[in-house]
């Protein structure tokens, strides 16, 4: 019997770290950090879909005085975020407050690579499939767009009525393999779901980006190499003199 498991979680405090970094002084405080934490990343997911969103940070920390709350937005488009003069993020910051009763200081970062993005890759492949585009056209077309960008293999599956089709079925496309049980591995995963005339069609993508260890690995072996192919070059040249 197979047993399905998030690859970022499996990886979480080995090669990938938190993505909340709060410490709760309770455990009544814990439970209520962590159902503000799932609430305010439900809020943001809706708040700002198809926004290419990439990943949410919440930080929180309390003092005998006053606590202090900051969300990390980290978005390919800081455009769509911000708004035009700012006013969609301060419209965001007055529905965290309405929804929370608190004070929150929102910070947005740009995305370099949003090809490396799983979160971004999977809403791309749901809104297109929302303005009824062909699935496979979409779905090679960000394979050929990822593999691009020297990521080293991705998959993606696609399940429910493709096309409208009355059985249900699902495919995987994929360029490449995902070892999903070597921990060293840099594996980005997220799950969504598109809202098409013929139903919701899940959507799945992994992308690998690179072992961890193998880029030191590999930098030494370089640096080796190269010291091994000056003493060569260097003892030729004494031979011919």
């Amino acid at each position: 019997m197979w047993q399905k498991v998030d690859p970022r979680g499996f990886r979480t405090g080995i090669v990938k770290g938190w993505v909340s970094e709060y410490f709760a002084p309770t455990k009544a405080k814990s439970a209520e950090y962590m159902v503000q934490d799932l609430k305010i990343r439900n809020l943001t997911d809706k708040f700002y879909r198809y926004s290419g969103v990439s990943k949410v940070v919440f930080r929180k920390w309390e003092t005998a005085d006053k606590s202090k709350n900051d969300i990390l937005i980290f978005t390919a488009k800081p455009a769509l975020v911000l708004g035009k003069d700012g006013k969609k993020l301060d419209e965001y910051k007055s529905l965290l407050k309405k929804t929370f009763k608190e004070e929150f200081d929102v910070i947005v970062k740009e995305v370099a690579k949003p090809e490396s993005s799983a979160k971004i890759m999977a809403e791309h492949i749901a809104q297109q499939l929302e303005k009824r585009a062909s699935y496979r056209k979409v779905i090679k077309s960000v394979i050929e767009k990822v593999m691009a960008k020297w990521i080293k293999w991705i998959k993606i599956q696609i399940s429910w009525r493709l096309n409208g089709a009355e059985m249900a079925r699902s495919e995987t496309f994929k360029d490449g393999r995902i070892p999903l049980q070597t921990l060293r591995a840099d594996i980005d995963y997220y799950y969504t779901t598109a809202l098409t005339k013929y139903g919701i069609l899940g959507i799945k993508v992994w992308i690998y980006k690179w072992d961890i260890d193998n880029n030191r690995k590999g930098s030494d072996s370089k640096k080796k190499t190269s010291k091994r192919k000056d003493s060569k070059s260097k003892a030729k040249k004494v031979i011919k003199k």
